[in-house]
């Protein structure tokens, strides 16, 4: 309220008289208003926990379809800390030996010993590894040794060559490692500068019968032995596609009187069922966050924000029809979910008949990816059928933006309200300000004509 005045000339509380009836003038309105925001925020917000739970099992099918999750494979070796693996959809189960008989190491070069306080003189050094290449100028007042090892680790391209120094009896000894192991990652040295350069201490040639570096470790490729027929090398210390769908990791040579590392590939019934038991876990809580909305309690004649709401009903029903409907092109053997050991119970919620399920994943294992997977696959219909409600253009985005739509109209009545009774204020206030002042002023007259009567 803006203005207030108290009534001078007829001693009437005009502030006072004039809110209530501004007051008794909004409160219909305003009940109205008020009421519509707070159902308006109440369904929005039944609608976002609906939305939320719906898209929790669309968003998880998509990702068990994209990781080929109900073909998903284990991977045990008996000896991990020699050779550890790990097996995705594509491998073919089975039972594999592994006989590591060479580890993957880096190159080192060391140089003779050196005096660490010299200048090396002006030059160049061109260091190569695997293919890659960097020419460093070496400057006369920055030539010392750890100048030149701050140099090359500090070049901008660096093909890779650490240096460092260590100090024997022997004096300063430059040292120079690759960051990449494999034989086709070794260190070359070249050196432009006079012959007679003390930078010429720091050359050095693979395959050079004379080198003034020296070989401090070998550039070695990984070599292993599978099933005592398949030899194979790399570069690192794991093998991608030695066996397919399988990345083999090996840290330590094998012994001989221990043999060769047994790596069992198998399927990964485990994570199938935890998996499944996942989605169950969901569909149970989008279904106890639908009996929320949508309860009814006839004692209290009190409901849920959605009671009666047909977007609760047609998203329950279609979930439970797509549970039972058979799936076009998955094996015979697997069409309905039913049939995997997980049906909806009496009460409405989904649950699993692991005795059911076991036999399935051992039996069956082979058709689950069939039943889930691709385009027309179960957890695809699940996808599909979600996207219609919470998708754009989805029965719920659409309750939404018509709730937001009420909303904003109600803002707007709110707005319009508000100047109306601001407008009521002040009409009212000037009227009741104008009377008390024409009472005012007939109560002065009348006091004057009262003082010129004779007593």
């Amino acid at each position: 309220m803006g203005l207030s005045a108290t009534g001078l000339g007829s001693g009437m509380d005009i502030s006072s008289m004039v809110n209530k009836i501004v007051e008794a003038e909004r409160a219909p309105k305003q009940e109205r208003i008020v009421k519509g925001l707070n159902d308006v925020e109440t369904n929005i917000s039944a609608y976002g926990r609906l939305k939320t739970s719906l898209d929790t099992m669309k968003d998880m099918m998509y990702d068990f379809r994209r990781n080929n999750t109900f073909a998903a494979r284990s991977s045990v070796s008996d000896n991990p800390e020699t050779v550890s693996a790990s097996a995705d959809h594509q491998a073919v189960t089975g039972v594999y030996s592994i006989d590591v008989q060479q580890l993957a190491q880096s190159h080192k070069l060391v140089s003779d010993g050196l005096n660490p306080k010299a200048k090396f003189g002006e030059g160049q050094l061109v260091l190569s590894l695997g293919g890659r290449s960097a020419t460093i100028d070496i400057e006369q007042s920055k030539s010392s040794l750890l100048d030149i090892v701050r140099t090359i680790n500090s070049h901008p391209s660096n093909p890779g060559i650490k240096a460092s120094v260590i100090n024997d009896d022997s004096g300063a000894r430059l040292i120079l490692g690759g960051d990449k192991t494999g034989k086709g990652n070794q260190i070359s040295v070249a050196v432009n500068a006079p012959l007679t350069s003390p930078l010429m201490a720091m050359e050095y040639k693979p395959g050079a019968e004379m080198n003034a570096m020296n070989e401090m470790q070998s550039a070695k490729d990984a070599r292993i032995v599978i099933d005592g027929l398949a030899t194979v090398s790399s570069g690192t210390n794991t093998f991608s596609d030695a066996i397919r769908g399988v990345e083999i990791s090996v840290s330590q040579l094998t012994k001989a009187e221990d043999g060769p590392v047994t790596v069992t590939v198998d399927e990964d019934r485990d994570k199938v069922k935890a998996s499944l038991e996942e989605f169950v876990d969901a569909y149970n809580a989008f279904y106890q966050v639908t009996k929320a909305l949508a309860k009814y309690d006839p004692e209290t004649q009190q409901g849920g924000p959605l009671v009666g709401d047909s977007v609760i009903r047609s998203a329950v029903s279609q979930m439970r029809s797509l549970f039972s409907t058979p799936i076009e092109g998955a094996p015979d053997s697997l069409k309905t979910l039913s049939e995997l050991g997980i049906a909806t119970t009496m009460d409405g919620r989904l649950e699993i008949n692991y005795s059911m399920l076991d036999k399935q994943l051992t039996q069956n294992f082979s058709a689950l990816e069939g039943f889930f997977g691709g385009n027309d696959g179960f957890a695809r219909k699940v996808e599909e059928t979600v996207k219609d409600f919470t998708g754009i253009g989805g029965a719920i985005r659409n309750r939404e933006s018509t709730l937001g739509d009420r909303r904003m109209r109600l803002e707007d009545e709110q707005t319009k309200l508000d100047r109306r009774m601001e407008d009521l204020e002040n009409r009212t206030l000037r009227q009741f300000s104008a009377m008390d002042n024409a009472m005012g002023e007939m109560q002065s007259q009348l006091a004057a004509m009262q003082n010129i009567m004779p007593a």
